[in-house]
């Protein structure tokens, strides 16, 4: 159900919403609850996009470690120690 909460909007706002409100025949509720839903949409991508630039931040100071165990090829060892059995039974 919803809930019932007033705003109050400036008049500058309220004179660039007259436009889209005479375009779309929107009532200004529908335009602000749009709003207001996009605005909570990028809140939340804003938020999944530091998390994932922070997370990247932990792979790049790893990354040299990561790096020398794949040239070492101790990354993953016991996939590598099948793959090499598994390509010594197709040279014979």
């Amino acid at each position: 159900m919803p809930e019932a909460l007033n705003i109050t909007l400036s008049p500058k706002v309220l004179a660039e919403l007259e436009p889209i409100r005479a375009e779309t025949h929107e009532s200004v509720e529908l335009i602000v609850n749009a709003a207001i839903a996009e605005y909570l949409r990028l809140w939340k991508k804003r938020k999944l996009r530091e998390l994932l630039a922070k997370q990247y931040d932990e792979l790049a100071v790893m990354w040299n470690e990561l790096a020398e165990d794949l040239a070492e090829e101790r990354w993953l060892a016991v996939e590598n120690e099948a793959l090499m059995k598994f390509e010594k039974s197709l040279a014979n």
